[in-house]
């Protein structure tokens, strides 16, 4: 049995990043990417008017100056008038800072006469004052995005501003799902006393899907080497091939037997985690497999912890790790085993910190205390007890959150 941070380390030597590829813009959002990505243009293009008002000399405004208006100027027009001494320039936002204006007065300061021909201006002003100056966020050839950046609803505006219609971007693995056991009947059936629904394909296939699109559900099998053997030869064509179920030391505890009977490098099965210590990390070729225990609370900690962190470092991501936020601890908590635990828990924040409580839970198999939760309580290996106040991480997940 190895340690969780040890196996962690297994998977992500062994998860390589996969060949980059060229995506439209519009289909990059999620990917990260393969390329550094340098500005075009400066940014803002010109001097930019911040502000509906008129562009004015700073050094002309006095308490109710009044100035002749010489122009009005629109977003997308290019001003044709040089401001000068005594005049002004009705101006919008986003608009072109003419010549010889170097301030911006806001039009609620301003009170405009004879038929727009005059203004006069209520507030005095500085120079430069609401005008965005030009190239003051980015000048041309700098780098705005980094190697590696996941594309997000900003990145994607900055890669449209510097004219990326196409990116690179690291490719996605392939993920596919089965789920073992007698026990398992479709999500459509009524299962009878000895059956239950078939509920970790689904929640498998939505956390991965939280990251990449390429998500198949493969199926169900019964607790029959034959079966297992032919759904995880189809698995095998994907990426990465997760199974749930089938890897404890029962006697119909199958899946370890199969993978082996079928070639698969086997690096862990066992982790000192709770829940979750069945967890098997094999590869065959360049396939990925993760055989996660069944209970449902057992298989979403085991894919956070070592699923999503392996399909990240695929796709390019510079950090795996999940965001840790450190808590007060609201009751004490009594130690079972000396293993790390990975407990659903309650945060709620209280100033400028952070509280936690455990969520009632009746073991991995209750699936329903994840639902009123959002974090995972870490407990550590090394400690007998943890006692009303004292901080404890807690491991934020997209799943969770």
């Amino acid at each position: 049995m190895i340690s969780v941070d040890e196996a962690l380390k297994i998977v992500l030597r062994k998860g390589k990043k996969l060949p980059p590829k060229k995506v439209k813009l519009e289909n990059a959002a999620g990917l990260c990417l393969a390329e550094g990505i340098k500005s075009d243009l400066n940014m803002p293009p010109f001097n930019r008017s911040a502000m509906d008002g008129y562009a004015v000399i700073a050094k002309d405004i006095k308490p109710s100056v009044e100035l002749e208006v010489i122009e009005s100027i629109r977003a997308g027009y290019n001003p044709k008038k040089k401001v000068g001494r005594g005049q002004a320039s009705k101006i919008m936002t986003g608009s072109v800072v003419p010549a010889g204006a170097d301030a911006v007065v806001k039009v609620e300061e301003t009170k405009p006469s004879d038929n727009d021909k005059r203004v006069r201006i209520l507030k005095k002003i500085g120079k430069g004052i609401n005008i965005a100056r030009k190239a003051e966020d980015v000048r041309v050839g700098k780098t705005v995005l980094s190697k590696g950046t996941r594309v997000r609803a900003q990145e994607a505006g900055i890669l449209a501003a510097v004219g990326k219609s196409n990116v690179k971007v690291h490719a996605t693995p392939s993920v596919g799902i089965i789920s073992t056991g007698d026990e398992l009947v479709e999500i459509t059936r009524k299962p009878k006393p000895y059956q239950i629904r078939n509920s970790n394909s689904y929640s498998l296939a939505a956390q991965a899907r939280q990251i990449v699109a390429d998500v198949e559900i493969l199926g169900r099998v019964n607790d029959k080497k034959s079966e297992i053997r032919k759904l995880i030869q189809k698995g095998l064509k994907k990426d990465i091939l997760i199974l749930s179920g089938g890897v404890s030391m029962g006697e119909y505890d199958l899946v370890g037997e199969v993978l082996l009977d079928l070639g698969v490098k086997i690096f862990f099965e066992k982790v000192a985690l709770r829940p979750g210590k069945p967890t098997v990390f094999g590869m065959k070729g360049d396939k990925l497999i993760f055989a996660l225990p069944g209970n449902p609370v057992s298989t979403f900690v085991t894919f956070e912890l070592f699923v999503k962190p392996c399909i990240k470092k695929m796709m390019g991501y510079t950090s795996y790790e999940h965001p840790i936020i450190h808590a007060e601890l609201e009751k004490m908590i009594k130690i079972k085993k000396k293993r790390r635990e990975y407990r659903p828990a309650l945060l709620r924040q209280e100033g400028s910190g952070w509280k936690v409580s455990l969520i009632d839970w009746h073991g991995s198999g209750d699936l329903f205390s994840l639902t009123k939760a959002n974090g995972l309580l870490i407990i550590s290996e090394s400690v007998d007890k943890l006692n009303k106040g004292d901080m404890v991480e807690v491991m934020l997940t997209d799943g969770l959150l």
